[in-house]
């Protein structure tokens, strides 16, 4: 039998703060979006820029670190798996890609004043 994959790698900015949560059992998770961006070009017109969205989910270690370094606007690398859901809203159904990363790097570079701010919170 042939095995399968579904793994994701995505390099982009962080559209929002990463909203922490715990579960009932104690388990932390972290919901934030990410934008990576593309060039498209139409019929003859100027390329442009455009933004996809993400909606990336992180859970334990990784949301840990969500919750300590990652903030709106940092460059990340996300690795994980593409997850689909649906939801209804006015009798609709709605459907949703989700990221659950596995693993995370931040990529932006701290600055002196970003190791104050740091020091000054804890």
């Amino acid at each position: 039998m042939s095995r399968s994959v579904n793994k994701i790698i995505l390099v982009g900015n962080v559209g929002r703060d990463p909203d922490i949560q715990q579960t009932k059992n104690g388990t932390k998770v972290a919901h934030m979006s990410l934008a990576t961006n593309r060039r498209v070009s139409g019929n003859g017109e100027e390329p442009k820029e455009r933004a996809d969205w993400h909606r990336i989910t992180m859970w334990n270690r990784t949301a840990q670190f969500a919750e300590d370094y990652i903030k709106t606007g940092d460059r990340i690398y996300v690795e994980g798996r593409l997850e689909y859901d649906s939801y209804e809203r006015d009798g609709v159904t709605i459907p949703t890609a989700d990221v659950n990363v596995s693993e995370v790097v931040l990529l932006s570079q701290r600055t002196a004043s970003d190791d104050a701010d740091v020091e000054e919170a804890a």
